[in-house]
């Protein structure tokens, strides 16, 4: 669990500050989010909830094609942690429960500008089931805790990180460096794409859910009306160095959504159907020229995500030149090289 944790984090510090910090600050629960009481045994799950004073909920599935996977994790997962946070209320009081959910909640649109208020319509079709379990997941959370003050954040396209070109999440990343490789994108140039950044979306959730009143119950954490058009975001890339030039065929985007099924369905030994059927998942959200009301979280942190453009290059050349896989540390190599810090630090 503690190595689980340090390839977690280690692209956000070095070794010894994180293990100075997990011998002298964080306690670890290793269960299993799907069973019972976390599979914990009797007296450790009554201790966490007896420690615990608030809950970030941010554990999911995000295979968007399986109905299984969503239902399990997504579902029965938040389950258990607010079966957790009604445990700690009723013992002690909880001063905050946060879930972590997404735009994807809205369901299927086209063309629109989302308010946080607006989003949810349950008569509404979603685009996967992924989408589906959360919005259950979000009314779940307002309805068996409505004595426990809670807050719902709803990320955007989370996309790289505006700090350095560094990420250890491909998923998305492998969709944009292929659409940005191919000469003809199947979109309208001035349709828009609501990305935002991986440390907005983190300095938000833990600045907001540490304040002892923020001033809403759910935000958006996106780049709402300021989100880029595609246009823009390869202009951006051919301005700093990116060399393909695109040209813009939105009459394309039925034939490639079904090309793209098509190559989704071929034989996994062929090596292209795994990309094929990540693309499949995202192209709804590529495609329905949506955006999502930012102005509750700007409001409370004084300040807008980066732009995309400001960054999208730099993460483009990072992701070729690694080919979609975070070069980890060891736990044994960081240990050598932190040994005198960590020496130090214990005095």
């Amino acid at each position: 669990a503690e190595r689980r944790l340090w390839q977690s984090l280690q692209l956000h510090m070095d070794f010894g500050p994180f293990y100075n910090d997990l011998r002298t600050r964080i306690d670890i629960y290793r269960g299993d989010l799907t069973s019972e009481n976390f599979g914990l045994d009797a007296a450790t799950y009554r201790r966490l909830a007896k420690s615990c004073d608030s809950v970030i909920h941010c554990a999911a599935s995000l295979n968007r094609k399986s109905e299984k996977a969503c239902l399990n994790v997504n579902l029965r997962g938040t389950l258990q942690v607010i079966k957790l946070a009604r445990s700690a209320q009723d013992d002690h009081g909880l001063r905050r429960f946060s879930d972590v959910s997404t735009v994807a909640v809205a369901g299927r649109r086209q063309d629109e500008v989302v308010t946080e208020d607006a989003a949810l319509e349950w008569d509404r079709s979603d685009y996967d089931p992924y989408a589906r379990t959360k919005k259950f997941c979000e009314y779940m959370v307002h309805e068996l805790l409505p004595d426990v003050p809670r807050t719902i954040f709803r990320p955007g396209i989370v996309l790289g990180d505006s700090r350095f070109p560094e990420t250890t999440q491909f998923d998305m990343v492998r969709a944009f460096v292929f659409l940005a490789e191919l000469p003809v994108l199947p979109f309208r140039p001035e349709w828009r794409a609501d990305i935002v950044p991986a440390d907005y979306v983190g300095k938000a959730i833990v600045t907001i859910h540490q304040k002892e009143k923020p001033k809403y119950d759910i935000y958006h954490l996106s780049s709402g009306t300021a989100s880029l058009t595609y246009r823009q975001i390869v202009d951006a890339l051919r301005d700093q160095g990116h060399p393909n030039r695109h040209l813009f065929l939105s009459v394309l985007s039925k034939p490639f959504d079904r090309t793209v099924g098509a190559l989704a369905a071929m034989p996994k030994a062929w090596g292209i159907s795994q990309a094929a059927s990540r693309m499949k998942v995202f192209l709804p959200y590529l495609t329905f020229n949506t955006i999502f009301e930012n102005q509750r979280v700007k409001e409370e942190l004084n300040e807008a995500p980066v732009l995309f453009s400001k960054y999208a290059f730099d993460l483009l050349q990072f992701a070729k030149r690694v080919r979609f896989s975070y070069p980890y540390r060891s736990w044994e190599e960081a240990e050598v090289k932190a040994e005198p810090l960590k020496a130090a630090s214990h005095g």
